[in-house]
């Protein structure tokens, strides 16, 4: 059996640390470092023991775990080896999420933003990972979405969007359409009332007789 290279030294992971300070610690499509951040944390999952210098207390949940223990071989090795993943597949250690996290939709790559759900990240993407091409089509993650308010007075107000989009037919109009709005964080309003539904620019009304 092939034995595991030695830790990355500390030279090896300072480089690709800049990156890092830069990120502004969103997953949004422009955001510089955060695809690093990803792999790092997909990586760190694995490190035995955990990366933290106070691991999780049920007793002090809002502020552990904390303090990243940088000074574990391990932890070490997780961030260097995510580093050489992104220089591997020709991805600058600053690049935007968007540039290399994507999927393919008729022919145009439709950039995604979102992350994996190991770095806490409420908006959930897992993509595939090449390691030629870095993270290219998404497997799971993020599917419906819907935010509704029930104010007090009135109808409820909502927005919802299908991320993957409506149909599964590449042919259909409706292939990539909501892939494109999830892509630039758009909503689609939601019509509850009589008023709202008429207002619908798509309105469509089928008039049906007994035979």
């Amino acid at each position: 059996m092939a034995s595991r290279p030695p830790p990355r030294g500390p030279s090896t992971c300072r480089r690709p640390c800049p990156a890092l300070e830069a990120w502004d610690g969103t997953f949004r499509r422009d955001s510089r470092g955060a695809l690093l951040f990803a792999r790092f944390m997909l990586k760190a999952a694995t490190v035995p023991g955990g990366i933290w210098r106070t691991p999780f207390d049920p007793a002090d949940p809002l502020h552990t775990p904390r303090g990243l223990a940088v000074d574990d071989p391990q932890v070490r090795r997780a961030f260097g080896e995510a580093a050489a993943e992104l220089r591997t597949a020709g991805i600058p250690l600053d690049a935007p999420l968007g540039a290399h996290q994507y999927v393919v939709r008729d022919g145009e790559r439709i950039p995604l933003h979102g992350g994996p759900h190991q770095a806490g990240v409420l908006n959930v993407i897992t993509p595939r990972w090449d390691p030629a091409a870095g993270a290219t089509e998404v497997e799971t993650g993020t599917s419906f979405l819907q935010v509704t308010e029930f104010p007090e007075r009135g109808a409820p107000r909502a927005s919802t969007l299908l991320t993957y989009a409506q149909s599964a037919d590449p042919s259909s109009p409706h292939h990539a359409d909501q892939t494109r709005l999830y892509s630039r964080g758009t909503w689609v309003p939601e019509r509850f009332t009589p008023a709202e539904i008429l207002r619908s620019p798509h309105l469509r009304t089928v008039v049906l007789t007994a035979p």
